[in-house]
């Protein structure tokens, strides 16, 4: 077993994670009005569909408060609604409104340019392989993990 972190799988997957993060945020400063985790909320919500707030916060990986506050910014914002639910009304739901709808685009195209700046040199087959290679690690672990 290697000990150089350039050889450690988790490392170099937390290394890519937090280099994108921050081009991310450097990208998005000039064209989205929201956080990195504002970002990461709302293309979660984009995918899933309307969550409840513990089920965001376990997406996000934060505590259930640290999401509550996320959110409240987030809906003071007009970005989200939490309606409750109409099955249970202790549960919150949370949705997309409208401005946050069409704010994805935005923040995708930066994702898009992130993405393409990190890919760079690879070949339109090694993208596509390394995406298959990252989507079977990811099966390799959810069916470890409770989620």
């Amino acid at each position: 077993m290697t000990t150089d972190l350039d050889k450690r799988f988790g490392f170099l997957i937390s290394d890519v994670g937090r280099l994108c993060g921050k081009r991310f945020d450097d990208l998005a400063k000039s064209s989205v009005e929201l956080t990195r985790a504002q970002c990461r909320a709302l293309a979660y919500l984009s995918h899933f569909g309307n969550v409840n707030q513990a089920r965001l916060a376990d997406l996000l990986e934060v505590a259930p408060i640290s999401a509550g506050r996320l959110l409240d910014r987030m809906e003071e914002g007009g970005w989200v609604e939490r309606p409750a639910n109409p099955n249970d009304r202790r549960e919150r739901q949370v949705r997309l409104t409208e401005k946050a709808e069409n704010a994805m685009g935005t923040a995708r195209r930066v994702g898009d340019e992130v993405a393409a700046e990190a890919l760079a040199g690879f070949s339109a087959e090694e993208v596509e392989q390394l995406i298959a290679m990252l989507r079977r690690v990811r099966a390799n672990l959810s069916s470890l993990v409770d989620l």
